[in-house]
């Protein structure tokens, strides 16, 4: 690219070199069956290896041979010698450029195409075209830029015929299990995935078809045969949140401002939370810790024997209202604990406590479809529903307390009863066991142990309850009249912080 290097040393050559612009604007022409193609050498990032090139240069004539040396110094004073540079290629881009050669030369190749039709395979007969290997082109390419031949370089392309498909690739195109149709939940959403039909093939009776599909023949059909799935989308979609297996409500219209927020805050928080089959809810995780980052205000509570001020009071009987729902939907109890003391918005022995400290309330999805929890608040009154699919044989859910004393402390197991429309009883369990203390003897405790005082965080700004959406929830089960079994002796309370 006349760039004189003669009189120069190894160095002074190397940074002539690399101070110009060697290759830029150089192309490369390839030939096959008589066609020729341009490949623009920018396009396939075609640069020099100038160390190389200038060794080349500086090695012209000094071979050690004196004969020949002579010879080629000799031509030197007649006329000067061009070194073509040593270069580099993209290897991908150069294969590309090749690939669309082959496709001039030859055509594209179109393979026989397969396509699922209505009870029928439809199968249209492809091409003949360039095969699409590049990798003798690409090696004589290559070969030609270092034997410094940038032009009129002669590639092998060669031509190819569509794949015979044979009966076994047939059949393995159109075989398919059927699939149910299916749930999908994400990102608490659920989804119908649609129902996928079986197909399968009489090969005997298939192998004349087959052997019609060749380059040049006719569109050829070839007949199948389907099985249902069992499950539809349709009969899922009709399924889906179509009944209310449970619901209780509480009433906290007595509660101060703070407190009234907070019961609507955990409210929201549970509300549209969907559990797919088998999967186990925890209230903690689910509405968080009680701060007021989380949106919680300051509000009486249990704590060690006594009502305190906390972040968070009034949570424990969102989740009371919750357990109670979950029992009369016939759901299964992971783990809860009742309060220390009796609380006056549910049945005795129908509550559960929650806390920060770990105390938590979980229960598991039993079903075979996905539930939703339906969590509403409203003019002092909150709505906890389970909203399910209709079980084929409908539970009815009774809930009996029996209480016993000891010191003034009470003892309360309680039984869930199930039956069906015919009111025969379908089972019947033992649910988590109560204790409660009394307020006397939580108070002798405090004294005699002096435990640390709880810190009372800052009082905020009491706040109003948001407006909710007013629900029609199902009537709320009375509870069970009591009646005291033989006296028993209650295991010790734990001590811990409630809401």
């Amino acid at each position: 690219e006349d760039i004189d290097v003669s009189g120069l040393t190894y160095e002074e050559a190397l940074e002539k070199v690399r101070t110009s612009s060697l290759l830029d604007n150089c192309d490369i022409t390839v030939t096959c069956k008589g066609m020729s193609y341009t490949i623009n050498g920018m396009d396939i990032g075609l640069t020099p290896r100038i160390e190389d090139t200038v060794t080349k240069a500086m090695n012209h004539g000094k071979t050690g041979n004196i004969l020949i040396d002579g010879f080629v110094n000799g031509m030197q004073v007649i006329a000067r010698h061009t070194v073509m540079p040593s270069a580099n290629v993209n290897e991908t881009v150069l294969r590309d450029k090749l690939n669309e050669f082959g496709n001039i030369v030859y055509g594209e190749l179109k393979e026989h195409q397969l396509e699922i039709g209505d009870e029928k395979l439809i199968c249209t007969p492809g091409h003949s075209g360039f095969s699409g290997d590049t990798d003798e082109a690409y090696d004589q390419v290559i070969k030609a830029l270092e034997e410094e031949n940038f032009t009129k370089i002669r590639v092998s392309l060669k031509v190819s015929k569509p794949r015979t498909l044979s009966v076994e690739d047939i059949d393995a195109f159109v075989y398919t299990l059927p699939q149910d149709a299916r749930f999908d939940i994400t990102s608490n959403s659920v989804t119908v995935v649609p129902e996928v039909w079986g197909r399968h093939l009489d090969i005997d009776a298939i192998r004349p078809l087959v052997s019609k599909i060749h380059e040049g023949g006719e569109v050829v059909y070839i007949p199948f045969k389907t099985s249902e799935p069992a499950v539809k989308a349709a009969d899922l979609e009709s399924k889906l949140f179509n009944a209310t297996l449970g619901s209780f409500s509480t009433y906290y219209g007595g509660s101060t401002s703070n407190r009234a927020a907070n019961v609507a805050n955990a409210a929201s928080k549970i509300n549209e939370k969907v559990l797919a089959p088998g999967e186990v809810f925890s209230f903690n995780d689910t509405v968080g810790k009680r701060s007021i980052a989380n949106g919680f205000y300051t509000a009486p509570e249990y704590a060690n024997g006594q009502t305190v001020m906390g972040i968070g009071g009034g949570t424990c009987q969102v989740s009371s209202t919750l357990y109670n729902a979950v029992l009369y939907a016939d759901l299964s109890i992971v783990y809860r604990l009742n309060h220390m003391f009796t609380v006056n918005y549910c049945p005795i022995g129908q509550d559960a406590t929650v806390s920060d400290s770990g105390v938590d309330f979980k229960f598991s999805n039993n079903t075979d479809y996905p539930i939703k929890i339906s969590a509403v608040t409203s003019g002092g009154k909150i709505t906890v529903s389970i909203l399910g699919t209709q079980r084929d044989v409908p539970h009815t859910v009774k809930i009996e307390n029996f209480s016993s004393y000891s010191g003034g402390n009470r003892s309360v197991r309680s039984y869930r009863s199930v039956f069906d429309p015919d009111g025969n009883l379908i089972r019947k369990e033992e649910l988590p066991k109560s204790y409660y203390m009394s307020h006397e003897t939580a108070t002798e405790q405090n004294t005699q142990s002096q435990p640390a005082q709880p810190q009372t965080p800052a009082q905020p700004a009491p706040v109003q309850p948001p407006a909710q959406t007013p629900a029609q929830p199902a009537p709320v089960q009375p509870p069970a009249p009591e009646q005291p079994p033989a006296p028993v002796q209650p295991p010790a309370p734990e001590q811990v912080q409630t809401q």
